[in-house]
């Protein structure tokens, strides 16, 4: 009978444990897809596009966390017909970035509304290919524009919890040279 009162207090410790572990570690994984808004200057690109993106996320404190992201912002190609040359140009867009990500305190323990900034390594691709409309007419050399850079990156979206696994609808937008590229995305996590 000495036994029974520890054996209730560690029974109890360990299921208000289990209880409160839903992210016991902070640590996340996570997909998503939607809709990505795919700029280019210089060829006229301004597109909306199916982006995509993987996660992983670590949230040591219930206020704060950070993430990295694989984003990809999709390709677009457009032909342009003048009087005498038609253009063909695409373009496409991809970022890895890293973001510190602040929570608002709410009192329910099933949502999370959040925003983050950071900085993506942003990777711009665009060509263009020209064709004469006239038979005697010189042709042209194809040009590609192809550029890498770190720009500013930032984000906001709420999240609902069902245990381990999170739903996210999430707004990202990475600033760059030729336009900002941005993605609306619906994602799914695991916490572990």
């Amino acid at each position: 009978m000495r036994l029974m009162p520890p054996m209730v207090c560690a029974s109890l410790l360990v299921m208000s444990a289990a209880a409160s572990a839903d992210d016991l570690l902070g640590i996340y994984v996570g997909a998503g897809a939607g809709q990505s808004q795919l700029q280019q200057n210089y060829y006229q690109i301004d597109s909306h596009v199916t982006g995509w993106k993987v996660l992983a996320g670590w949230r040591p404190l219930s206020a704060f966390g950070a993430e990295v992201e694989y984003l990809d912002f999709g390709s677009k190609d457009v032909t342009y017909y003048g009087t005498s040359v038609i253009t063909h140009a695409s373009a496409s867009a991809n970022a890895t970035a890293l973001f510190a990500v602040g929570y608002l305190p709410l009192p329910e323990p099933w949502l999370d509304i959040y925003g983050k900034a950071g900085a993506a390594r942003l990777q711009s691709k665009a060509s263009a290919t020209y064709a004469s409309t006239c038979q005697t007419c010189l042709a042209f050399a194809p040009t590609i524009n192809d550029t890498t850079s770190t720009r500013f990156a930032f984000g906001a979206g709420a999240q609902f919890k069902f245990g381990l696994p999170a739903v996210r609808l999430e707004y990202e937008r990475v600033t760059g040279s030729q336009g900002d590229e941005a993605l609306i995305s619906l994602a799914v996590t695991v916490n572990f």
